[in-house]
Parts: structure tokens; sequence; C-alpha cells
């Protein structure tokens, strides 16, 4: 196959020997990858501050058939989100990010929305002054890409809508909504309607208008159990950034 230029956000970087990386990223045309960059590590020209987790960068690649990885011969950086690298919390929810994907996205599976969100939500990152919601708008619309989408309509059993249900119930291992009365040993977690609607509106609302979207503190803690918990049932581990952000939030008492 010849050779081609794509453009793809770092998600991992191995050291592979004494001087070569072994980088896994998400590509805007081909999805997730990985690949080998001979020499990288003492190369001074082919890949200038390019090859870091979060990095956006376009790479040169060159693809054999049968051959799962990769060879990338030069790398440009576009944006490395030095706000992110900077901030322990920032980096930590990067770190999430990228985890998260590789988890969900299989190697060659072509997804340019799941580009699109990641550079996006990197940029909001970046930028953010605050604790806006972001890491959780990230991670709904990640969960929707990957056909996950939280469903939040109606009662999965009576489908009663979810305007009439009084204290509806999330479950876990079916992926939706049952009113009290259907739930019936299901393993739920009780949701505000606030935090429902919060949670629709994060689904429906475009990029980049998404990233308006603003949570209270009472519904950022709700939504953040949930994901939590639904995280952890369909990738079946807690993944090893989110035990990281949690340090962070201890040592600084948030």
């Amino acid at each position: 196959m010849p050779a081609k230029v794509v453009e793809a956000i770092i998600l991992q970087v191995k050291l592979y020997g004494e001087a070569d990386l072994i980088i896994e990223f998400f590509s805007s045309q081909w999805g997730r990858m990985t690949g080998i960059a001979k020499g990288a590590k003492k190369s001074k020209k082919r890949f200038v501050h390019c090859l870091e987790p979060v990095n956006w960068v376009r790479l040169n690649l060159f693809e054999k058939q049968n051959v799962s990885l990769v060879r990338i011969d030069q790398g440009e950086l576009i944006e490395p989100f030095q706000g992110i690298h900077k901030d322990f919390r920032k980096w930590g929810q990067a770190a999430y990010f990228c985890e998260m994907t590789k988890e969900l996205f299989a190697i060659g599976d072509p997804n340019p929305s799941v580009f699109e969100l990641f550079r996006e939500s990197l940029r909001v990152l970046e930028q953010e002054k605050e604790e806006q919601g972001i890491f959780y708008i990230f991670q709904i619309r990640l969960l929707q890409l990957a056909g996950y989408a939280l469903y939040l309509n109606s009662c999965l059993n009576c489908g009663k809508k979810i305007e009439e249900i009084h204290n509806p119930f999330f479950s876990l291992s079916r992926g939706g909504v049952f009113c009290p009365n259907c739930l019936k040993g299901e393993n739920g977690i009780r949701l505000s309607l606030g935090a429902v609607q919060s949670i629709r509106q994060s689904m429906n609302t475009q990029l980049p208008n998404v990233f308006r979207i603003r949570f209270t503190q009472a519904i950022r803690g709700e939504i953040e159990d949930l994901l939590k918990s639904f995280n952890c049932q369909i990738m079946g581990k807690e993944l090893g950034s989110a035990r990281y952000l949690k340090q962070i939030q201890e040592g600084y008492g948030s």
C-alpha cells in the first residue's frame, strides 16, 4: 500500500528497543492505529516534539498489506495542547480520553466523528478556566459513538415517558432507565430529572455548541457517579487514568 498522510491524536507511546517507539494513535481517516517510528528516540529532524500523548499531529505512514503495525516515517506537530500538559487535572482527564477511546474502538475502525470529538474536546479542555463539564460531555458522546448511548427517553419495561417517571433508575446492565415499579431486582442508579435532561442535551447538541452546556454541582455529581459505574460495566474494569484522577482530587481536596 502506498504512503499516506493522516492527522491524528497520539494515544500512547512506548519505547521499543533503544531508539524505536511504538505509537498508538487515533487518525481522522482510519480510526485507531498502531505504528512503529524507527529511530524516533534519537531523531532530531523527523519527529520534532511530535510523538507525545495527547498531541494533535500529522503523520507520514507506510502500510504493508497483512501487517497490522504501520511504519511512521515522519511527523509534524499541529497542536501540543500545552495548557493540558501543564495542568495535573486536565492531563488526567485527557489521559482518560485516550484510554477510554482505546477500550471502546478496535484498530482499523474508521470513525471521523470520534476524531472530531476528541480534537474539539482537547481544544476546549485546554482553554477551560474551571470545571465546566467537558470531561463528562466527552464520555457521554464517546459512549454514543461506540454504540452505548444512554437510553433516557422512557422506561425500558413499561414504556412510560421519562417526564412522567418519579425517581427514575438507570440500569447498568440494560443501559437505560426504569421506573421504580419496573426495576425489580435490576442494579439501578437513581437519577434526578435534571441529570436526565442534562445528559440528553449533551447527546443531542451539535459540536462545538455542546461544550457551552453547564452542569450544577449536584447534577455533575450524579453524572459522574453514573459514568463511573456504567464505564466499568462496559469495559469490565476501572481505567488506570481514573485512579490517577482520584488521587489528584484527594490530593487537592476537591
